[in-house]
């Protein structure tokens, strides 16, 4: 009877390896002689061996001498040889027994990224991204010797020995498989493969096996003629091994579609279902002499299969593995900005340096989720998750992506017969002239361009509420006035610009108020180049209640009575508050000030929903008047990072109505003190202290300012600007300190205490030096600024 896949289940889930698990392969006998060693191979630069215990296999040894991700294993067995290849160049070889290297092979000038016994015993050949295979020796006396195998015009991403016929074979990123003979003279070409070569299998018969990222396995005979095509993966097969407990033509193959799929070269036929992975990448695949499988995945698990009940996990461990499976299997179709998660690169494009400075890339992880990165001063900093639209598609969220973000518009701009279009991205509610000014920095054109392109994108956009668009106008082209792009009608906007909370990582705070359109930062009118008063008050309002709630419970269970736990349900009803409209009763405020009395380490999650609810004037008028909320709150501006940033954001939002405003107006001087004394933070935590200062200025120009508020505002921000480094945090300190240059008392505040020099030396030395993808707009509002002083 013919074997299926069908009948193997998950035998046991070997965990120790941080990041992707590249490379795994089946080492010699254990040393009591109970089954076969395992090795594995990670990103994370290690090399790990496992020794089997029963049915299980448990970490015996860790290899650490690499620079770099692990992206090759090989096991000699006459030698007892452990070899791994690394992006790091180098080739170790290892003693089974072995803590350190007992050679490590230079020669190769990028990643090693292929690995295959030599014909020669203590021999090996290898496969790199400088396009060559190499064929190293080593003499009984340690002495190394390779040859090069040249004549790829890409990276050799396979390599493999024909024994009987004394050759080699390669495979690489040019479509190619060569045949070498042991001198290294090229034999034979075979074409076939319309992507890259991954792998390669000699089978009985002088055959092959080879595969690729066109997602085809393709079985070569003896005169070089592909034969026969196996066709089931629908992404990237990354590697196969041969089972030869189960027959000498059963292979597995495994890829990016996240299985791994058994066949019969000889029939062409897939064996049985695939083999669903809970991780996107299943990098690796080996086989054991009593048939089981390994697998090591981009989740960082290495995990053995078995047809044998005996070596199969016990049911609360298949039903987790079934759920994982079940989980992951429903986000593969997942969107995020129109692009498919599973298309999106993996940690490896992190590797690579950037562009320039405020490239960003967004990134899939091994968990599913993606993150977004910016490149800045020479590495990939992490920006946050990437949670806007989730899901979406450019059909249904009308967003479109470029460079990793997404925008509402994006617009192909002509600037020259002979270049091709540019893009010009922008989202509703952005202000337009700032989105040309961006524009135009980043692609080197003249300043003379910016109300010509700014005009362009009021026409055709959404970004002026007077602009009318009639069905049959079009959208034209700022240079060449010819349509090009028809944008989608979604309303749906990106919240957060990501700002991470300290520990939902989720976006936590928005430029949006309930009224206004998001992200208009400065009332740019532009037939007077009015920038201030800046009037529209910016909230705090993204959150992820289910974590907020979950963390919460977390710190509650560590709690006894007496130090203020609580029931589950006034955790439920608490949690209701953070709604857009909550409905409260005195017993769930009770509840909130009650869990005011938490340690100050487990604060953070209730100042999060206390900042949500404070948005609502009826909510901060209760809990102010019946409990003295700011009393409660504001000592913790002296207390940790988290617990400053919650309260900062809290008074951001309650001044947002006319309550709010009057109580802390009040305490204004000594509020500020507090804020002031707070020289160091994260990037959020600038730009909640800049909010809270701007809406503070905000309220001073809608009303009669005076000196008593204006003073100490003045204090705060320039404390603010000695050691603030975010852009966003100076554009919206520089907001706050040009709405003070329009009302009488702060010009006159700001004539006392302000060195005019000093603030000008460092708005020109912010605005005059480009750091990022925000630059723009913060050089715009600079140069307003120092044009008001």
């Amino acid at each position: 009877m013919e074997p299926t896949l069908d009948k193997y289940k998950l035998s046991c889930e070997l965990l120790g390896h941080s990041l992707d698990v590249r490379a795994v392969a089946v080492g010699g006998k254990a040393p009591d002689g109970e089954g076969q060693m395992l090795l594995s191979g990670s990103r994370d630069k290690t090399t790990k061996i496992w020794k089997p215990i029963g049915n299980e296999y448990i970490e015996s040894v860790t290899l650490q001498d690499h620079k770099n991700f692990i992206a090759s294993i090989c096991y000699l067995p006459q030698e007892q040889w452990i070899c791994t290849a690394s992006n790091d160049a180098t080739i170790c070889i290892y003693q089974q027994d072995a803590f350190v290297p007992l050679l490590r092979l230079k020669g190769h000038e990028s990643t090693v990224c292929a690995l295959a016994p030599g014909l020669k015993p203590r021999s090996l050949v290898s496969g790199s991204w400088d396009k060559t295979a190499r064929v190293w020796l080593v003499s009984e006396t340690g002495d190394v010797t390779h040859l090069a195998l040249q004549g790829h015009e890409a990276a050799v991403w396979a390599v493999a020995t024909l024994a009987e016929q004394q050759k080699y074979v390669t495979g690489g990123a040019d479509k190619c498989i060569y045949y070498w003979n042991a001198q290294g003279e090229k034999l034979r070409l075979l074409k076939g493969h319309t992507d890259c070569v991954r792998g390669l299998i000699p089978l009985p018969g002088n055959s092959l096996l080879s595969c690729g990222n066109d997602a085809v396995l393709r079985f070569w005979n003896e005169d070089g003629e592909c034969v026969r095509e196996l066709s089931g993966h629908s992404n990237y097969i990354y590697a196969m091994a041969r089972n030869q407990q189960l027959g000498e033509h059963i292979v597995m193959s495994c890829g990016e579609d996240s299985t791994l799929r058994m066949w019969n070269v000889l029939t062409g036929k897939e064996l049985g279902a695939p083999l669903l992975h809970p991780a996107i990448s299943v990098w690796s695949v080996a086989c054991l002499p009593n048939g089981d499988i390994v697998t090591g995945c981009s989740d960082g698990v290495v995990r053995v299969f078995s047809q044998d009940p005996a070596r199969q996990a016990n049911k609360q461990l298949l039903q987790s593995f079934e759920m994982a499976v079940s989980t992951h299997k429903s986000q593969l179709n997942e969107e995020i900005g129109g692009v498919k998660k599973t298309d999106l690169p993996g940690p490896e494009a992190l590797l690579s340096n950037g562009t320039r400075e405020g490239q960003t890339k967004m990134v899939r992880e091994a968990d599913g989720s993606v993150k977004c990165y910016s490149w800045e001063l020479g590495k990939w900093n992490l920006v946050g998750d990437v949670t806007g639209a989730t899901g979406g598609t450019d059909a249904n969220s009308g967003k479109k992506l470029h460079d990793g973000k997404e925008y509402d518009y994006v617009f192909n701009v002509d600037i020259s017969d002979t270049e091709p279009p540019i893009k010009l991205p922008y989202n509703r509610g952005e202000d337009p002239w700032q989105a040309a000014q961006t524009f135009i920095h980043r692609h080197n054109l003249p300043q003379a361009y910016l109300d010509q392109v700014a005009n362009f994108i009021v026409k055709n956009s959404e970004a002026a509420p007077t602009t009318t668009r009639q069905a049959n106008s079009g959208y034209q082209d700022p240079f060449t006035g010819g349509a090009r792009y028809v944008p989608g009608s979604s309303q749906s906007q990106v919240q957060g610009g990501g700002n991470m909370d300290p520990f939902t990582g989720a976006s936590s705070y928005s430029t949006t108020s309930s009224k206004q359109s998001s992200g208009v930062d400065v009332n740019f009118v532009r037939g007077s180049d009015k920038h201030f008063p800046v009037s529209s008050y910016r909230t705090f309002d993204t959150c992820d209640a289910g974590k907020v709630l979950d963390k919460m419970r977390e710190f509650n269970a560590k709690l006894t009575s007496a130090e203020g736990k609580v029931g589950d349900e006034l955790l439920q009803a608490v949690i209701r508050l953070t709604d857009k409209s909550p409905t409260p009763d005195p017993t769930t405020l009770e509840a909130l000030i009650l869990l005011l009395k938490w340690p100050a380490g487990m604060l953070f999650p209730v100042l999060d929903v206390i900042r949500l609810a404070v948005r609502h004037e009826a909510i901060f008028s209760q809990l102010q008047s019946n409990h003295n909320l700011l009393s409660h709150i504001v000592p913790q501006l002296n207390g940790a990072a988290a617990n400053q940033l919650m309260v900062c954001r809290c008074l951001a939002n309650a001044l947002t109505h006319p309550t709010g405003r009057q109580q802390i107006q009040a305490q204004l001087p000594q509020l500020v003190e507090l804020v002031a004394a707070i020289r160091a933070g994260s990037p959020n935590l600038q730009i909640a202290i800049a909010t809270f200062y701007l809406n503070v200025t905000i309220a001073q120009t809608l009303s009669v300012a005076s000196s008593e508020v204006c003073q100490p505002t003045t204090t705060g921000l320039l404390e603010l600007l000695k050691w603030a480094k975010d852009l966003e945090t100076w554009y919206r300190a520089m907001q706050a300190i040009g709405n003070l240059t329009t009302t009488p008392c702060g010009q006159e505040t700001i004539a006392q205490v302000v060195s005019v020099d000093y603030v000008m030396d460092k708005l020109r030395e912010l605005t005059n030096t480009p750091q990022d993808e925000n630059f723009a707009k913060v050089n715009v509002l600079g140069q307003a600024l120092l044009a008001a002083f």
